[in-house]
């Protein structure tokens, strides 16, 4: 192995100093310079933003202008309607970048993608004229103790922290099947029935087909044990495939009700 890549260094070696030779010979023209418009471009220090329920929902985006000689306005748009900025914002002569605050209205425990753009007439051929911001609202997780999790999909057991959302009945499994993937599950108000379990990952890659996942079809609950039917799936021919039903039992901690 350490001889096969010598020689490629060596090839790769040569193939540069070969390119570096030719590229005196290459002329090359120079990049257009725009000349026209207000050439108008959007950024933003994060565009994936996580907020708690009692955080505000805004964040700051930025909008810059290349011509700055005399004052310009700058539209912009999204395509979201919980999201809320100013139609326009107005550059004094000589300004180059404004602030500007953007608002959402999302319920807790949502998630939302969207794009914010400037007009192409507007914008600047070298810079982004539109950026997509992706927010989650989530919950307040509270702390309830340590379970019991079995597996026959994975043919193990094993104890399981749980924690339940302040603001709904919603449930997480930390670290499930595999660090840093959790499972997260609704139920009804009663607890006795399944409210929501989307498809999610196990954190599992099966050799030949990648990410494993799991989709609940069903849920009993026996006392202070949840009883889950579910699909272990895999991504595709861009549909699922399933290795079959499995049944994952959660068991609650001693001294939690239901």
């Amino acid at each position: 192995m350490k001889t096969i890549n010598k020689y490629f260094l060596m090839m790769l070696a040569g193939g540069m100093l070969l390119f570096t030779a030719c590229s005196d010979d290459i002329e090359r023209e120079p990049s257009p310079v725009p000349t026209e418009g207000v050439q108008a471009y959007i950024y933003a220090d994060k565009t994936t933003l996580a907020y708690l329920p009692d955080d505000e929902q805004s964040f700051n985006v930025k909008i810059g202008r290349q011509k700055t000689e005399e004052a310009a306005s700058i539209h912009l748009s999204t395509d979201a309607e919980e999201v809320t900025l100013p139609a326009t914002v107005d550059f004094a002569a000589g300004e180059s970048v404004k602030e500007v605050k953007v608002t959402f209205d999302i319920p807790v425990g949502s998630t939302l993608s969207f794009d914010i753009s400037i007009p192409e007439e507007e914008g600047y051929i070298y810079a982004n004229n539109t950026i997509t911001v992706n927010i989650t609202r989530d919950y307040t997780w509270q702390d309830i103790g340590t379970g019991i999790y079995t597996s026959s999909a994975f043919g193990q057991s094993w104890p399981q922290a749980i924690q339940k959302a302040k603001e709904a009945n919603v449930y997480k499994l930390l670290d499930c099947i595999t660090e840093g993937y959790p499972m997260i599950f609704t139920l009804s108000d009663d607890n006795q029935s399944l409210v929501e379990w989307d498809i999610q990952a196990t954190g599992y890659e099966e050799d030949g087909y990648g990410m494993t996942y799991f989709a609940a079809k069903d849920m009993k609950r026996n006392g202070n044990e949840l009883v889950f039917t579910v699909q272990l799936l895999v991504s595709y021919n861009g549909g699922w495939g399933s290795f079959g039903d499995f049944t994952e039992t959660l068991q609650f901690p001693e001294g939690f009700e239901l």
